[in-house]
C-alpha cells in the first residue's frame, strides 16, 4: 500500500531542496539506533536507583520519552561539536545524554503540574542558581538533582559565557511561564505574535547555545549565533508537532496562533537553514546538524497528521 504523503505537498519545494543527498540519513538514523542504546543503558540504572516509578509512570511511556529526548540531544551535542572541529569523545557523549535527561524532567516541572507549580519550580530553579541550594523534596527532583549535578560537575560553570547562557535560558523559560499565566487581552494581535515568537526562539535557541558551551567551553563567538539559530529551529518546528496536543490543553504558542502554520514554518525553515548553511563550515559536524533538522523537521510533519485527532492520548513518542 502507498503511503500517503499528501500532507508533504505544501512543503515540496523546501523538502526537495534541504533533502540530504547520498546516505547521510542513513548515517544519523544508524546513530540515532546506536545512541539510544547508550542512553538507554546510562539512565536506566540513575533512575532505577533515584525515582523508579517513571519506568512505570503512563505504562513505561514517560521513561521512553525521556531517552527519546536525550538520544536527539546526544545527536544534536554530537553535531555541535563537530562543527566547531572536536572529537565527540565519550565525555562529550556523556554530557549530551545528561543534559537531555536534564531538559526532559525540567520541562516536566514547567509543563505537566499545573501553574502553581511551574512558578514554584522557577522560583526554587532560580535559588539553585544563585545560591547552589535546592531542596529535594521527591523522588523526581532527586532524580532531577543527581541528574544536574553530575552534569554541573562535567565543566566550570561559573566559566562567563556558559554562566550566562544558563542564565538566559532561565530567563527565557520564566518569560514562557509568566506569558502562560498572564492575561494578555489588551495586546494587538501582531504585538502577541511577535512576543511568542521570540519566546520560542529564546526558550531553545539558548537551550541549545548551552549544550554547546557546555560541549566545548571556548566556543567561538562566530558559532554562538549560528547554534542559537539551529536551536529555535527546533522548537518552532517541535511546537508545529506538538499543536493539536498544545491546543487540546489550550497552551498557547506561535505556531498555534499564526492562520497559516504551514507558510510560517516554511519561512522560519528556509530562512534558518540558508542561515546555518552560509555560514558553517561545510565538514562532518555541518552536515549532521543539517540532516538532523531535515529529518526533525519531515518526522514533525508526520507527527502534525497524526495527532489531529487523538485527544489526550497524543502525546506519543516520536524519534
Amino acid at each position: 500500500m502507498k503511503e500517503n504523503t499528501n500532507h508533504l505537498n505544501r512543503y515540496a519545494s523546501i523538502i526537495d531542496t534541504w533533502k540530504p543527498q547520498g546516505d547521510l540519513l542513513k548515517t544519523i538514523d544508524t546513530l540515532m539506533r546506536t545512541y539510544h542504546h547508550k542512553v538507554d543503558g546510562f539512565l536506566k540504572p540513575l533512575v532505577r536507583t533515584y525515582f523508579p516509578d517513571l519506568l512505570e509512570n503512563e505504562s513505561g511511556s514517560e521513561y521512553n520519552k525521556l531517552v527519546a529526548l536525550s538520544t536527539k540531544m546526544t545527536l544534536v551535542a554530537h553535531a555541535c561539536t563537530e562543527v566547531t572541529g572536536h572529537d565527540f569523545d565519550a565525555r562529550r557523549q556523556r554530557i549530551g545524554i545528561l543534559y537531555g535527561a536534564c531538559c526532559f524532567l525540567g520541562d516536566s516541572f514547567l509543563d505537566d503540574f499545573g501553574d502553581e507549580a511551574s512558578r514554584e519550580y522557577l522560583e526554587r530553579y532560580e535559588r539553585l542558581l544563585t545560591k547552589g541550594w535546592f531542596e529535594v523534596r521527591n523522588e523526581r527532583e532527586k532524580l532531577f538533582y543527581v541528574i544536574i549535578s553530575r552534569l554541573f560537575s562535567e565543566r566550570d560553570i561559573l566559566e562567563p559565557m556558559l554562566r550566562q547562557s544558563i542564565f538566559w535560558l532561565y530567563l527565557a523559560q520564566r518569560k514562557d511561564v509568566e506569558l502562560r499565566l498572564a492575561h494578555l487581552k489588551d495586546i494587538s494581535r501582531r504585538k502577541l505574535l511577535n512576543v511568542f515568537r521570540k519566546c520560542a526562539r529564546d526558550r531553545s535557541g539558548h537551550a541549545i547555545t548551552v549544550l554547546a558551551l557546555l560541549l566545548v567551553p571556548r566556543l567561538p563567538l562566530k558559532h554562538h549565533n549560528l547554534i542559537f539559530t539551529a536551536g529555535s529551529l527546533i522548537m518552532f518546528i517541535d511546537d508545529h508537532g506538538d499543536c493539536h496536543f498544545d491546543r487540546f490543553y489550550k497552551r498557547t504558542t506561535y505556531m498555534n496562533m499564526v492562520r497559516n502554520p504551514a507558510q510560517a514554518l516554511s519561512r522560519i525553515f528556509m530562512k534558518s537553514m540558508q542561515k546555518i548553511e552560509e555560514g558553517f563550515q561545510k565538514n562532518n559536524g555541518y552536515y549532521l546538524l543539517s540532516g538532523f533538522l531535515y529529518r526533525y523537521f519531515v518526522t514533525r510533519l508526520e507527527k502534525h497528521k497524526l495527532e489531529k485527532n487523538r485527544g489526550q492520548s497524543m502525546w506519543t513518542v516520536y524519534e
